[in-house]
């Protein structure tokens, strides 16, 4: 980082790292908010689903299991709120890779709450499919 934007502009160097932390943050919510929609889609139509067989029953189950599971991996991570001047290292250069192990970390969890996500809307993709193969 300090060969691209300068070795002495720890300013600029906080703000890349800053508006690292803006993305993840705002891509986690984005996460949230597909989640939440699931959600209370599965509160409308998941009772009917789930009556209607045991595969649907399963799926519908197993789908929201990995959905819960993505909301509290963003909530543990992504979302946790901690300012980049709330911890200061023995130096400049040290709170910077600090603040930058932060940053993978939240990027980690981002990830395996994206994975999460997208394993629990299969789920519900299976069960929908299962359940619409039975009304038919």
């Amino acid at each position: 980082m300090k060969e691209i934007h300068g070795a002495d502009d720890y300013g600029k160097l906080f703000a890349v790292v800053k508006d690292s932390f803006t993305l993840v943050q705002t891509r986690a919510q984005m996460l949230l908010g597909l989640a939440t929609i699931c959600l209370t889609i599965t509160g409308f139509s998941g009772p009917r689903m789930a009556q209607s067989n045991a595969y649907s029953r399963f799926f519908i189950a197993f789908g929201l299991s990995f959905v819960l599971a993505s909301v509290i991996a963003i909530v543990v991570s992504p979302l946790r709120l901690r300012w980049l001047t709330a911890w200061r290292a023995e130096s400049l250069d040290e709170t910077l890779l600090e603040n930058l192990r932060r940053r993978d970390s939240k990027t980690r969890f981002y990830r395996i709450a994206t994975l999460l996500l997208l394993i629990g809307l299969t789920g519900y993709l299976l069960s929908l499919i299962f359940y619409l193969s039975i009304v038919e």
